[in-house]
């Protein structure tokens, strides 16, 4: 979202400048980046957000990772079944169901029996993106975009990658932008880990260098898919 930081600071504002000034190889000569983040969004929250991406008709879609989509698109579901909320998916529904978990089952205990399943719920999500997406005219692209500090979240990242790379995306992986920074040079303040204006121009250097090298890709709009 670019929280903490001015309007003009943020990774994708750095970037669309960059882009409209330095031009991306044979790519159109104005650019526009759309920041649709919304503050605690889940995976399948992302999902069900999709659509009002794809009214604005774009050549491209980011999805942006964080660092551990396994545990947070899991725990999501859990939160919304003990609500009583329904799943609008069938496959997650069915999924829930055979984890033996509904509204009368235990927090702690419908999170150990989603485990098991974590792969198979991030993987549906991640392949449903990409299909509307595509048929959409738009390029999926994961970004992803580790947080500031070391943690737990860093054991599901190689898996998070394959599901990504596997279910179709466009893969940018920033996980070593920052290395070799000080997390107190990076981060907004000791107790707010979000990232600074420092580390918004490091990661906004990085991803156009990641543009650069996969414009081939990103430059070619998918096929648009039945009633588009």
């Amino acid at each position: 979202m670019g929280w903490g930081v001015g309007d003009g600071e943020t990774f994708e504002a750095l970037l669309e400048d960059r882009l409209n000034r330095d031009g991306l190889g044979s790519g159109p000569p104005r650019w526009e980046i759309l920041n649709l983040a919304v503050p605690g969004y889940e995976p399948p929250q992302l999902l069900a957000t999709l659509p009002k991406a794809l009214d604005f008709q774009p050549n491209a879609v980011f999805y942006v990772a964080p660092g551990g989509e396994l545990s947070a698109a899991a725990r999501y579901l859990v939160t919304v079944v003990l609500k009583g909320i329904e799943i609008p998916y069938a496959p997650l529904r069915e999924t829930v169901q055979r984890a033996g978990i509904d509204a009368g089952t235990e927090k702690t205990t419908a999170e150990h029996r989603l485990v098991p399943f974590r792969a198979e719920i991030l993987s549906w999500i991640y392949q449903r993106l990409v299909v509307e997406c595509r048929e959409h005219g738009a390029v999926p692209v994961f970004l992803f975009l580790p947080q500031v500090y070391t943690g737990q979240w860093q054991g599901e990242t190689p898996e998070t990658l394959r599901l990504a790379g596997e279910a179709g995306f466009v893969v940018l992986d920033l996980g070593n932008v920052y290395a070799n920074q000080d997390i107190a040079d990076i981060r907004l303040a000791e107790w707010d880990d979000h990232p600074n204006a420092r580390a918004h121009r490091l990661i906004a250097d990085r991803l156009y260098q990641e543009l650069r090298q996969h414009a081939d890709t990103l430059l070619v709009r998918p096929a648009a898919g039945p009633g588009r």
